[in-house]
């Protein structure tokens, strides 16, 4: 049998027992996020001084994805379990075994949680104020200490060193998209123009997203990430895979984005959300006025519609289901289009 070589030594170092050895491994693929990332249960059999034992672990191989976001991903989320957990002020999975360069984690399983998908997560007031809390301490802990992404250069830069690249994949995918003209009630002339207009010249959007201290990004933020458990005690907070440095608005907007779509139950207006978020930070001793956070956030709803939904609905648009689209759609209405507009016709 043919035992990766870090799941063993995971499996050694996580049991205290050097001598132990995987005699068997039962495999079973369960469906994943939209990623590309492949998942299964794995039951581990174990033996060591002629005892026997099992083991229980979720693994993970990493996005395939294409595109230049998800590019080295599964190799970030594996660098970020390994160095995290010392300093995030989060509780995140229970990493058994990882190999970073094949992008492979093996982890404990959850504990019974609130039931979630990436389209809605059924929570209810106190689970998102706490989840909330939870994103302005990390933000908080991080908050212009510059040591971070110099001690971990494996993090993403949206809007340093990456943006030209994500930029690049974005233009393209918006240049497709005009070209095809292919439009509809979600992307029109003149939404697909002005995102255009915006990818030719990014400056203006990374002026205000580059403004004042930045701060460690969770990445992709929403609620399809954060497991809970039933009794609400316990957040677990899941898929690194775009770990990043940043303004704390690029996380925020992956926060509130899925709360857009139609089936998510919105317990709290965005906008007190937002407020509840900056009140945290307060608390912390990070003060952020809501008229410069506001035209951040709209430059945050911008740029992640450049880098991430630009290339994918310039390239894969014909691949989404009709419904994934048609919730893409909705959630776009709900923030991005007015951010647009906003932005059009706002000060410079």
């Amino acid at each position: 049998m043919n035992v990766p070589p870090a799941l063993l030594w995971g499996v050694r170092r996580y049991l205290a027992a050097p001598q132990a050895r995987i005699v068997a491994v039962q495999r079973q693929p369960f469906p994943g996020g939209l990623s590309g990332s492949r998942f299964e249960f794995w039951r581990l059999r174990l033996r060591q001084a002629g005892a026997t034992a099992s083991l229980a672990l979720v693994y993970k191989h990493g996005s395939v994805v294409a595109g230049a976001l998800m590019q080295g991903a599964a190799q970030r989320e594996a660098l970020a379990y390994a160095a995290l957990p010392e300093w995030a002020p989060l509780t995140l999975p229970a990493i058994v075994a990882a190999d970073a360069p094949a992008g492979d984690i093996w982890m404990l399983p959850f504990p019974p949680v609130k039931h979630a998908t990436h389209w809605r997560a059924d929570w209810d007031e106190a689970d998102v104020r706490a989840v909330i809390a939870d994103l302005a301490r990390l933000h908080a802990t991080f908050w212009g200490h510059h040591d971070a992404p110099r001690a971990w250069s494996w993090l993403l830069h949206p809007t340093g060193k990456d943006a030209g690249r994500l930029l690049d994949d974005g233009r393209s995918g918006l240049a497709a998209l005009a070209a095809a003209q292919d439009y509809d009630d979600i992307l029109t002339p003149n939404r697909v123009g002005a995102l255009l207009a915006l990818a030719r010249n990014p400056t203006p959007l990374l002026d205000a997203l580059n403004a004042g201290p930045q701060t460690l990004l969770h990445g992709d933020a929403g609620f399809q990430n954060v497991a809970i458990t039933r009794d609400g005690r316990e957040r677990i907070w899941y898929d690194w895979q775009l770990v990043s440095w940043g303004s704390p608005a690029l996380d925020w907007v992956t926060f509130l984005h899925p709360w857009g779509y139609p089936e998510a139950d919105l317990r709290i207006p965005p906008e007190e959300m937002t407020a509840f978020y900056l009140h945290i930070l307060a608390r912390l001793g990070v003060t952020l006025t809501e008229d410069v956070f506001s035209r951040q956030l709209d430059a945050a709803f911008l740029w992640r519609w450049l880098i991430q939904w630009g290339p994918l609905l310039g390239k894969y648009r014909v691949r989404l289901q009709p419904e994934v689209y048609a919730r893409l759609g909705q959630a776009f209405a709900r923030y991005h289009w007015p951010a647009l507009e906003r932005w059009r016709t706002g000060p410079r």
